[in-house]
């Protein structure tokens, strides 16, 4: 279809090359919403945020044309918003005519099929990587290959013809195999040396070997000339190991007793990698003789429930844990127990948490306020990382993702006795460079967080339990032929997943889940979760710029209205970029805060099938988290202060009883007593002024006779912004300017007593002066302020911009500098033209005082101001 052509839209529907340009940044940036779609009809209409007001625009597809209308004020037919309308209409369309479906009676790999992919995998990579080589003596024995990163991994070659060999790299260890690339790589190359043959039946294995036979999972013994070692020597390895070399027992641990009585002959060779795969089994061992021993007293500033405390004691004797625990239930707690337990009990001095970038400052404030340790965030260059690493004597070191691609050396160098990844469901395709760089950290003991659910992404699920222990799912061939489902037409793709039960027994020994619903009884009415999300470089030039705006009124002594209204602005602007560029300029879209809900909401909403309700104050907003929800397919329901006061109760009607319905979006204007208790989970994309709002919008939700009676309450913060200070005043209880700041009226008119006092406070929260400013003298109530200043003697000579008060400047004059003869005067000359002005309009004069030859007389000892005059009429003075 013609129609459908991005071309065509930009050539037959948009007015100008321009106005398609401006219309495809608003479907780019999403500020419009998909009211009502009809696939059939092909007739589509959107909610758009516009400029100047909100529009609708509607677009319906035919054979050739799209029709198009919008309700904007641009008066052609071909606007912006009809141009981003008819391009989300275009991708609608065109996704409907991607057909995706799994033929009936299709069948998946088997087991072999599976395993002989992984070798073909491997022998490919032997080919395409590059890899260096340090060649040994001989053919058979040692060798060093080198791969493009500079690593070196011992392959000793046992027969090159049968490919028998083993790796000291971690997927030989791991793979189940018995191969890896490095053999395929150095076994190819040794056999295309001229002579080679000849050289191998020459040569024998130069000593004993003993190493970890992956293809088999147990210790093995090489050797081609046994039969000439002493009958002691044989007597002992016959004790472990068979003819062929395959261990004995079933008990790996047992072969230490071997190398304790082979340990001082030369002639042997037991590997490096064995010696840690046993001591690994070992650890666990040891470990799970005292686990049933009764928890140690915590050194906490707080007291844990009943299921953290089963928590604790699950994961402080295992060298490796996850706590999979939904998002609301102490995971972060928990987690602070178990690493200063093992503080205690194993002497460990080195925790490195991992975390997300917005939840350092989180994880900074829980560590110090429930514990006595210290904790340092890792940030800034990186000499200073460095030394935060090294020099910084707390505990806990707290970085983030991204930073550990950055630090990946310095932090093998730091050697962290135990390792925190936190939120690690959050990483999308954890098999990526920043999990290669996590699993390269060398640690003791190690903890995931995570409140998904496992089964929901089994591929993540596999390196994420790799990292904690890389023996308990390997290797990955069996694990695929195991739970996957994986299409014969299409081998690089799983279908779906199988055996899920069989899983979650084999991942006993090292998770432990609990719901909400299951510990309900023991948790607190409220759990709050604060996010600390960076502005970018962009949106902090621009709440720098507003700041810097605000600086001088803030320094003022004497506001005006139009000053209140101007820092009201400002004030605003700062909150909405902290948001989203595009409550400021309309063009652009950058919002952290934005991304940093979509995970909240992947694992709330559609991993926990949990339902939320969002709060932002301005409908610009509502309408990017809306194409946001739209976009992750997301049902909704949307209110604001524009939806009539009949349609709001079959809104919550729909969130209420719709399984389907996840997410309730709404302006504080347009929820003014709601009952959302459907939901258990509150976000705040950012704070209110007021704490007295916050509570309201809690409240809606957390209510008497709620299912739920924990809510999740999680506030969006960027970090370095007046939204810090905001939540610091609310945590203080403290209701700042309310009324003024909030969404108050247009008109801010109050008294100067009131500007100080609001003054004073904004100033102390945005940490410009340390001392509160003096108030200034209140005008009397008799006075109105729009009175003109030559019948108010006390405001004369005010300037609003430098106002001093007597008390100030320590004298007794009215004008600072001014005599008091020369002010009597000017007042004078004001009332005789008053006087004139009162004789053209009565025909009668305005007498002086019958006492005195002035109208007006100052005192100037006291500034005392007396007037006395006549007005026609009447017989006394006034």
């Amino acid at each position: 279809m013609e129609s459908l052509s991005k071309n065509y839209i930009k050539t037959m529907i948009a007015d100008s090359s321009i106005i398609f340009a401006r219309g495809e940044s608003i479907y780019q940036y999403g500020s419009y919403l998909l009211s009502q779609g009809n696939l059939e009809q092909k007739k589509f209409i959107y909610q758009v945020d516009g400029a100047y007001g909100d529009y609708t625009t509607t677009v319906s597809f035919t054979s050739n044309t799209i029709d198009a209308s919008c309700t904007c004020p641009y008066p052609g037919r071909g606007c912006k918003h009809v141009v981003a309308a008819a391009l989300n209409a275009r991708d609608i369309l065109m996704k409907k005519k991607v057909e995706v479906h799994t033929p009936k009676g299709s069948s998946y790999l088997l087991k072999d099929e599976i395993k002989n992919l992984a070798i073909t995998d491997r022998e490919k990579r032997a080919k395409s990587e590059e890899f260096s080589l340090i060649r040994g003596d001989m053919i058979k024995g040692d060798h060093l290959v080198i791969n493009k990163f500079h690593k070196k991994y011992r392959v000793t070659i046992h027969d090159p013809v049968k490919n028998q060999a083993h790796c000291s790299c971690p997927d030989y260890m791991t793979n189940g195999l018995g191969t890896c690339k490095h053999i395929h790589f150095l076994t190819a190359k040794l056999m295309n040396e001229d002579h080679s043959k000849n050289k191998i039946d020459r040569e024998i294995f130069p000593f004993i070997d003993i190493y970890w036979d992956s293809k088999n999972s147990i210790p093995a013994l090489f050797s081609e000339n046994l039969d000439k070692e002493s009958k002691e020597l044989k007597t002992v390895l016959n004790n472990y190991f068979d003819a062929s070399g395959k261990y004995r027992s079933k008990d790996i641990t047992r072969i230490m007793g071997c190398i304790d009585e082979i340990s001082v002959n030369k002639r042997i060779r037991v590997r490096e990698t064995l010696i840690k795969r046993i001591e690994h089994q070992i650890l666990i061992k040891e470990l799970g003789m005292i686990s049933e021993s009764k928890l140690p007293e915590l050194p906490l500033k707080t007291r844990l429930y009943p299921y953290q405390k089963q928590g604790v004691k699950f994961g402080l004797y295992k060298p490796a844990v996850l706590i999979g625990d939904e998002m609301g239930l102490g995971k972060t707690l928990q987690a602070i127990s178990i690493c200063i337990l093992k503080k205690e009990l194993f002497g460990f001095s080195k925790v490195l948490v991992i975390t997300l970038a917005s939840l350092k400052e989180q994880w900074k404030r829980e560590i110090e306020k429930f514990t006595s340790e210290k904790a340092g965030i890792v940030e800034g260059k990186p000499e200073h990382r460095k030394n935060i690493y090294f020099n910084d004597n707390s505990l806990f070191k707290i970085t983030n993702y991204e930073a550990v691609l950055r630090d990946v050396l310095v932090l093998s160098r730091f050697n962290p006795d135990i390792i925190i990844l936190d939120e690690a469901q959050r990483i999308k395709n954890f098999s990526t460079k920043t999990a290669d760089a996590v699993k390269s950290i060398p640690k003791k003991h190690a903890l995931v967080l995570t409140g998904t659910p496992l089964e929901n992404k089994l591929e993540d699920v596999y390196s994420i339990i790799q990292f904690l222990d890389p023996y308990l799912l390997t290797p990955l061939w069996k694990f695929a032929c195991d739970h996957f489902l994986i299409p014969k037409k299409k081998k690089s793709s799983v279908a779906g997943y199988k055996n899920l039960d069989k899983l979650k027994e084999k991942l006993k020994s090292i998770v432990i889940r609990r719901k909400k619903e299951e510990v309900l009884k023991e948790l607190p009415r409220e759990v709050v979760n604060n996010y600390y999300i960076d502005l970018t470089q962009e949106q902090s030039e621009i709440h720098g710029g507003y700041a810097r705006l605000l600086l001088p009124l803030l320094n003022k002594k004497f506001l005006t209205p139009v000053d209140v209204r101007r820092i009201q602005m400002l004030l605003l602007k700062m909150r909405q970029v902290c948001d989203s560029t595009f409550l400021i300029d309309r063009e652009t879209h950058i919002s952290p805060k934005l991304k940093e809900l979509e995970g909240i909401i992947d694992e709330t909403v559609i991993q926990n099938k949990r339902k939320m309700v969002i709060f932002s104050e301005w409908t610009t907003m509502t309408f990017l988290i809306a194409k946001t929800l739209s976009d992750m397919s997301i049902p909704f329901v949307e209110l604001s202060g524009k939806v009539p006061v009949k349609k709001r109760q079959a809104l919550i009607d729909e969130f209420t009883n719709n399984p389907d319905c996840c997410v309730f979006l709404s302006t504080d204007a347009g929820g003014t007593g709601l009952n959302l208790q459907a939901a258990d989970c509150i976000v705040n994309f950012e704070l209110p002024w007021n704490p007295a709002k916050l509570n309201q919008r809690i409240g809606r939700v957390s209510r008497i006779g709620q299912a739920s009676q924990c809510i999740n309450v999680i506030n969006l913060i960027a970090k370095r912004s007046i939204e810090e200070k905001i939540f610091a005043t609310i945590q203080l209880k403290t209701e700042l300017f309310e009324g003024v700041f909030d969404d108050g009226p247009d008109i801010v008119e109050f008294s100067q007593e009131k500007r100080n006092e609001m003054l004073n406070r904004l100033r102390q929260m945005m940490g410009e002066e340390k001392e509160p400013l003096k108030p200034e003298p209140v005008e009397p109530e008799e006075i109105p302020e729009d009175t003109p200043y030559y019948l108010n003697p006390k405001v004369i000579g005010k300037d609003e911009e430098n106002l001093e008060t007597q008390e100030d400047k320590g004298q007794t004059d009215i004008l600072a500098g001014q005599p008091p003869e020369k002010v009597e005067g000017v007042l004078n000359s004001g009332m005789q033209f008053i006087a004139g002005l009162m004789e053209m309009a009565t025909g009668k004069k305005m007498k002086e005082s019958d006492t005195q030859d002035k109208m007006i007389k100052i005192d100037q000892k006291t500034g005392e101001v007396t007037m006395k005059f006549k007005l026609p009429g009447f017989s006394s003075n006034v």
